[in-house]
């Protein structure tokens, strides 16, 4: 197992829940995973640190006020303040203005102009945050967002963060655009194919096996919407919801693929 210390801007570093109910979450993604959970005080309320593998990936954060639980997948630049300004000027929206987080790095809240939100995020020279390309079971491997103008979402990201697409034509579910950083995989852009859902951010979770994992999570409670997906050269998903709402995916890759995870 190798390891990089980063940074890695234009990859996506770390990964925070935003749930309506931060004790049911941590106690469904506990068991699905192997995760250690270190609660830290922070402005006034707790932040449950997620550790997986080497290191921390993300975190679970309580938000009683938001209309459904979801992930967010936070973005690395090399300037947050200069890339939020961008954001602007793009058709974007800046929903959290840059901010540090003490000790830690810098963050920004943004929207793009489909409406699909992540996080800008700078972080000091030992918190850059986790490294993209090591595959760890209970890690999130991938980011994909489902946009409801994938073309407007797609200048948007290549103006921000210079990445450059590959496309993939995958018959009935359309054009996927493969975003990449020089000869990295960053994430993937598509259309959104369910009628009247929003833009969004979805994460894939990395797994060994499955089949076991899908299920596992379905007897925690999760709701399944897609199982044993295969994508060609690839590997295999299962598209779920929490027990709290949020969607999130299950990936396995083949022996040989090459790329994602």
């Amino acid at each position: 197992m190798t390891t990089s210390t980063g940074p890695w801007p234009g990859r996506f570093v770390w990964h925070d829940l935003m749930t309506t109910d931060a004790e049911g979450s941590l106690a469904f993604y506990g068991k699905l995973f192997d995760w250690r959970v270190e609660a830290v005080p922070m402005m006034g309320t707790t932040y449950h640190m997620i550790h997986c593998g080497p290191g921390p990936i993300g975190g679970v954060m309580q938000e009683k006020n938001i209309p459904v639980s979801h992930w967010m997948p936070y973005l690395a630049v090399d300037d947050v303040d200069r890339a939020a300004a961008k954001v602007a000027q793009l058709g974007g929206s800046v929903c959290v203005p840059p901010t540090d987080i003490p000790g830690t790095g810098r963050f920004a809240v943004i929207g793009d102009p489909t409406g699909a939100y992540l996080s800008l995020y700078r972080g000091n020279p030992d918190s850059h945050g986790f490294d993209p390309d090591l595959a760890v079971p209970g890690r999130i491997c991938w980011n994909e967002t489902y946009s409801t103008d994938k073309d407007t979402a797609q200048a948007f990201y290549s103006a921000l963060v210079g990445w450059k697409v590959e496309a993939m034509d995958l018959g009935p579910g359309g054009i996927y655009h493969l975003q990449k950083v020089g000869d990295k995989q960053a994430g993937g852009l598509m259309q959104q194919l369910m009628p009247g859902a929003p833009s969004c951010w979805v994460v894939y979770f990395f797994t060994e096996d499955l089949a076991a994992s899908t299920a596992k999570a379905k007897q925690l409670g999760a709701t399944a919407m897609m199982e044993g997906v295969p994508i060609p050269d690839v590997g295999f998903f299962s598209m779920l919801t929490d027990p709290q709402g949020a969607m999130f995916a299950l990936f396995q890759p083949l022996a040989n693929a090459k790329g994602t995870c």
